[in-house]
């Protein structure tokens, strides 16, 4: 099942490309950034409501919170052989692809009203 594309994907796939060059690392993040879309709602909604503060926040999760046996916040499942190291790593590759679109938001000052 396709995931629902991001809005403006192309233009944030142009952005991302202005910074790095290998075109797997660019559809990778996006993919993520689709897969966070896909469980935790529209990613343009969140930066529109609050900046992605919440959202962020949601996937803020720390080695520390990890060693200490606790659970991610956000409703994403990540399996690996690591357990919560996993995790702790799957959390923070989706936490840096929606930051870099919520850069793109702010840089390219789109009204998504």
């Amino acid at each position: 099942m396709k995931q629902a594309e991001l809005r403006n994907e192309e233009q944030f796939r142009t952005y991302l490309s202005e910074s790095i060059d290998n075109s797997r690392v660019i559809s990778d993040c996006i993919s993520r950034c689709r897969r966070v879309q896909k469980h935790e709602g529209d990613l343009a909604e969140h930066f529109h409501k609050d900046q992605g503060r919440t959202l962020l926040d949601k996937l803020s999760y720390t080695l520390e919170d990890a060693n200490q046996g606790i659970h991610p916040k956000h409703s994403i499942t990540i399996t690996g052989r690591k357990g919560l190291r996993s995790i702790y790593e799957g959390t923070k590759s989706l936490n840096h692809a929606v930051k870099r679109y919520f850069e793109y938001l702010s840089y390219s000052g789109k009204d998504l009203s």
